[in-house]
């Protein structure tokens, strides 16, 4: 402080009332006629499933099998075949309020070219796709109802054999016509149907307990149909009829086990056929210069079986290995024993749980009556080679590129291509592409 510095003058200070703040103006309360804020709308459900959820499933799909026959058979070459296919699958329980009722209806559209038939000249077809008329047609309108708490199906309708009777689950995994879905020696041999090739028939099945089923079934045979052009010639024509019977097994339901599957069955067909050697009086109708001898009747028998025996992980991820045996009678058969087995590995990893892989193989016995058959027509100077057996093997990996896309190579070998020895082994790479919709 600077001491001659006078004093300081302190003047006082009014302190100011506390101002008080302005009254706000107020609305009218809340209430009922003020609306909730409103959730965000719910997307709309397309109309497959507004379908679906009414009972009605649709189906779409588009398969194609090419393959390339590298070396070996009577040349080399490729071929592609493909179909299109449309379903619909009703549950007459939403749709009408008929509780365990089904109706099945199919239509498809095939169209390519035939590997074996052109290039290879071997047994069965490598590409499985092929046949069954390359055309438009029904495949299946049929109607299934489940009684005595499904218990009991009755099944009518235009529909295949093979649906109900000699499938197995791993079969059609496999490009070659001899596993897919069921023993080809069964079409050769009868008028036993598949897929696309209907016929009018009627099927009941029992389960009778402890996993057993039996089914019965009556078929028409119709070869007619199989044509191509001929698919949407739907009258029926009973003059003859397939008559299938199997016992069936399933084993390991419950959660967690290893499932398994056996079937036994058999079919006696009425229609009429040659013998494939003998005149009337039993010699060679090639020798005697007679007709074929005309048999009645022709009967078929199976016995199949699949058991998963290694889980990698739920449902039906695991290695299954599975086995087929088919007889048939020796005066009308062309392939009188068949057999076939293999395995197949379906989501093996965790992070492709969809993926499968397997290998299979094929042995076909040719009649040894047709090749005494053979070998009279090369007495008389036709150039002929006995038949006597074939064996076939399929390896493959298939990779589940989207939900909807599958692709699935393959490599086949042919031994005895033909089931002679004229021919060197074939060595064919295929590919199986599968878009479901």
């Amino acid at each position: 402080m600077i001491a001659d510095s006078p004093p300081a003058i302190v003047l006082p200070v009014q302190v100011a009332e506390a101002v008080k703040p302005a009254p706000q103006l107020q609305g009218p309360p809340a209430g009922p006629q003020t609306p909730p804020p409103q959730p965000p709308a719910a997307p709309q459900a397309g109309w497959r499933t507004r379908l679906k959820d009414s009972g009605v499933n649709l189906t779409f799909s588009y398969v194609s099998e090419s393959a390339a026959s590298i070396s070996g058979g009577r040349d080399q070459g490729a071929a592609y075949t493909q179909q299109l296919l449309a379903s619909a699958v009703v549950d007459t329980g939403k749709a009408f309020g008929l509780s365990g009722g089904k109706i099945i209806a199919t239509i498809i559209h095939r169209k390519g070219q035939d590997l074996t038939a052109t290039r290879i000249g071997n047994l069965f077809e490598v590409q499985e796709l092929f046949g069954g008329g390359q055309d438009l047609r029904p495949a299946e309108l049929s109607y299934e109802q489940q009684l005595n708490g499904g218990r009991t199906a009755l099944k009518i309708g235009l529909y295949h054999t093979g649906d109900d009777f000699a499938t197995l689950p791993s079969g059609c995994q496999f490009q070659n016509f001899a596993f897919c879905p069921r023993p080809t020696t069964l079409f050769y041999n009868s008028g036993f149907s598949g897929f696309p090739i209907p016929r009018w028939g009627i099927r009941a099945r029992q389960d009778i307990g402890h996993g057993l089923s039996i089914s019965v079934a009556a078929f028409e045979v119709n070869s007619i149909r199989a044509q191509t052009g001929n698919g949407w010639q739907l009258a029926p024509r009973f003059d003859s009829v397939v008559l299938p019977v199997e016992l069936g097994w399933k084993s390991g339901q419950g959660a967690g086990q290893l499932p398994g599957l056996v079937r036994l069955g058999g079919l006696i067909d009425t229609t009429d056929k040659p013998d494939v050697y003998a005149d009337a009086n039993g010699n060679s109708y090639v020798l005697s210069g007679l007709a074929p001898a005309t048999r009645r009747e022709r009967w078929s028998a199976w016995a199949m079986a699949e058991k998963m025996i290694v889980r990698f992980g739920p449902g039906e991820r695991g290695l299954s290995l599975f086995g087929t045996m088919t007889l048939s009678d020796r005066a009308t058969a062309r392939v009188p024993l068949f057999l076939s087995g293999g395995f197949v590995a379906r989501g093996l990893w965790d992070n492709r749980p969809r993926d499968n892989f397997g290998l299979g193989l094929v042995y076909a016995r040719v009649n040894p009556r047709i090749a005494d058959r053979q070998r009279d027509q090369q007495s008389l100077g036709q150039d002929v080679d006995p038949q006597r057996w074939e064996a076939s093997g399929e390896i493959f990996y298939g990779w589940q590129a989207t939900r909807a896309l599958l692709l699935r190579p393959n490599l086949q070998y042919i031994h005895r291509v033909g089931a002679t020895s004229r021919y060197p082994d074939a060595v064919v790479a295929g590919m199986t592409i599968k878009l479901i919709l």
